[in-house]
């Protein structure tokens, strides 16, 4: 059963102060103040791409990144140059404890499309390799690989996921870990009528493939979450055509059961829009993502500027049930809840735009000024909001940013810089580098 939703929107205005280069708007009350607690900058003469994010139940942060050439950050060489024959592409995976400091780094080679890291610290990776490689247990075909490590970065295993399995056909896009380390990943699969539809894919701790679950409509399934239960949560953008030469693009969200099969389905009610994250903790399940059409229900309305764009926050109940939905920014493009009541929502906004708590400032012009948001989980109230102007460069699409909290309420962000940014710790010069950097709940 496929149900069309529509959510209220609401605004709120708040004083608000502004704090060096980042503006930072909080609310009235006891003072939660998203601080920058540290920064790294990951840097070299490539050019360098964020690939995934995550935190573990210590709250300790790993990442993954892609590069073409060497990079390294305060503590010395991340990503190390090539040696023995050249790799088309290479990607590094490291661990970052609760103060920013790195415990361990490693470099391979392939190109990382996918992070996930179970509470207990396993870490997996999900990329590809147009020439096969060895990841650490011998050669692999050319294909998509799905990397284990251990919490100490020791290799665990490598295996092809086409051997496993998994259609090669599969794009991935999003992975999460259930509490008996089962890898559920989401994407698309190609579809000999309706061409890519939104699919996932659950593989058990031995890497057996437990199911495949595909959407009967054409899109794309953007991001899962995995409940206590081990049901799973996915969102993304189906697209139809309304009219005959027009197509729609509707953000969805879709309850399977632990089995894969499907439980329920519900669809935001715009002709313009896409979900980008999902995350679900106790009865909340959270969805952001953005629309460039009005999004409507009855006499309630979420409008956008001809041209323009606005993201959202929406929340259900684990029944499908609409709690509530806020919109700010131009887009919101992932969140993360934490065992408290707390969500953090990365995105980006233009110069004016309301996060929440009042206009923010940014680079004119700029779509890419990244916005952090914390809000209330059970009811949506806007507890601190931060702007960081940024530049739109060059194909700034496909640039990625992530967020994740850990079980206590610090944040991560990793993300990319199209040009000079101040995170809250001092100008970041240079252009294409990632950075890394931790924030107060």
């Amino acid at each position: 059963m496929v149900v069309v939703l529509a959510l209220a929107c609401e605004r709120h205005e708040l004083p608000a102060t502004e704090k060096g280069s980042s503006v930072e708007r909080v609310t009235r009350g006891p003072r939660p103040t998203g601080a920058t607690r540290w920064v790294r900058p990951l840097t070299g003469p490539g050019r360098e791409s964020a690939a995934g994010l995550a935190h573990d139940a210590r709250g300790e942060v790993v990442v993954a990144l892609n590069s073409d050439a060497a990079v390294a950050d305060f503590f010395g060489p991340l990503l190390n140059p090539r040696t023995g024959p050249v790799t088309p592409e290479t990607f590094a995976v490291a661990r970052y404890g609760t103060g920013g400091e790195r415990q361990w780094s490693l470099s391979l080679p392939g190109f990382a499309e996918v992070l996930a890291v179970s509470a207990r610290g396993r870490v997996f990776v999900v990329g590809r390799n147009v020439a096969g490689a060895d990841l650490g247990g011998g050669p692999l075909p050319a294909g998509r690989f799905l990397l284990e490590l251990g919490r100490d970065g020791v290799f665990i295993g490598a295996r092809s996921l086409e051997l496993l399995g998994v259609p090669d056909t599969l794009l991935p896009r999003h992975a999460d870990v259930d509490g008996l380390g089962n890898l559920v990943l989401v994407g698309s699969l190609a579809d000999a009528k309706r061409g890519r539809v939104p699919a996932a894919v659950k593989l058990d701790a031995k890497g057996a493939l437990l199911w495949t679950y595909a959407h009967d409509g054409q899109g794309e399934a953007v991001s899962a979450a995995v409940d206590v239960e081990g049901q799973v949560y996915v969102a993304g953008v189906l697209q139809a055509s309304r009219v005959r030469g027009a197509m729609d693009s509707q953000p969805f969200l879709v309850k399977l059961d632990a089995r894969g099969r499907t439980r329920w389905e519900r669809r935001l009610d715009t002709r313009s829009g896409r979900a980008t994250g999902v995350a679900v903790q106790g009865q909340r399940v959270l969805v952001t993502g953005g629309f460039t059409a009005p999004l409507t229900f009855l006499e309630r309305t979420c409008a956008v500027e001809s041209g323009g764009g606005r993201g959202f926050v929406a929340a259900f109940d684990p029944e499908g049930t609409p709690r509530w939905l806020r919109d700010f920014g131009f887009i919101g493009t992932g969140l993360a809840l934490d065992a408290q009541e707390g969500a953090l929502v990365v995105g980006r906004y233009e110069e004016g735009d309301d996060l929440g708590t009042g206009p923010m400032t940014g680079v004119a012009g700029s779509r890419m000024n990244l916005f952090l948001v914390k809000l209330d989980r059970v009811d949506g109230v806007v507890q601190w909001a931060r702007g960081f102007p940024r530049e739109a460069l060059g194909d700034a699409d496909v640039v990625r940013d992530f967020v994740s909290l850990s079980t206590k309420g610090p944040g991560a962000v990793l993300g990319t810089q199209l040009g000079p940014v101040d995170l809250g710790t001092g100008r970041l010069e240079g252009a294409w580098e990632v950075f890394l950097g931790g924030f107060d709940p």
